[in-house]
């Protein structure tokens, strides 16, 4: 198996995320009755890492994974972080529409969240601070899809764009892209 940059740079985020989603369980571990079972947060974790892992075939399909586990799962400091990065990796590697839909699907779950497993936390000093990180994930990523755009149309891109695709799981944008099929005139 060849081991490419972007391979790497692929991989990086997931064991970064996954290293620390180890390090808060083993930290967090045997809290007591009320806590949560140290068996669900590794299952989360190994969830999250997978859905992670497929990021770049279906990034909407991990993102709704991942809602779907901070949603279920009272372990938000775990599930936070994965689905800020993959709401970052929808908004850079898919259409507006799509983007929209996620947005509002993380939205919802970050409002939601907090009334549905009666946390104490207030709407200012809890939920605002974790709409405004979707917020700035989303911020981010389409800034980055539509740089990808503009490198598109010249000859060369810049490393920071083709290093930023790699992480991302998007296509490499050093080769400028051709139709399949499509042949020119006399060919």
């Amino acid at each position: 198996m060849k081991v490419s940059i972007a391979r790497v740079l692929y991989l990086a985020p997931v064991a970064v995320i996954a290293a620390y989603g180890g390090w808060w369980i083993a930290s967090h571990a045997g809290g007591g009755r009320a806590a949560t079972h140290t068996l669900w947060q590794s299952l989360t974790l190994t969830e999250i890492t997978v859905a992670l892992l497929l990021r770049g075939r279906k990034p909407a399909g991990a993102l709704a994974g991942i809602l779907a586990a901070y949603l279920i799962f009272d372990l938000p400091w775990l599930t936070l972080p994965p689905m800020l990065f993959a709401l970052l990796t929808v908004a850079a590697v898919r259409d507006h529409r799509t983007v929209t839909v996620a947005s509002a699907a993380a939205a919802a779950v970050i409002t939601a969240v907090p009334y549905l497993h009666g946390d104490r936390g207030s709407f200012a000093g809890y939920t605002l601070p974790l709409l405004a990180a979707a917020g700035s994930a989303v911020a981010a990523g389409t800034h980055l899809r539509r740089a990808r755009a503009r490198a598109d149309g010249h000859a060369r891109t810049s490393r920071s764009q083709t290093l930023a695709a790699g992480v991302l799981g998007a296509s490499d944008t050093s080769r400028p892209t051709t139709r399949t099929g499509a042949q020119g005139p006399g060919l």
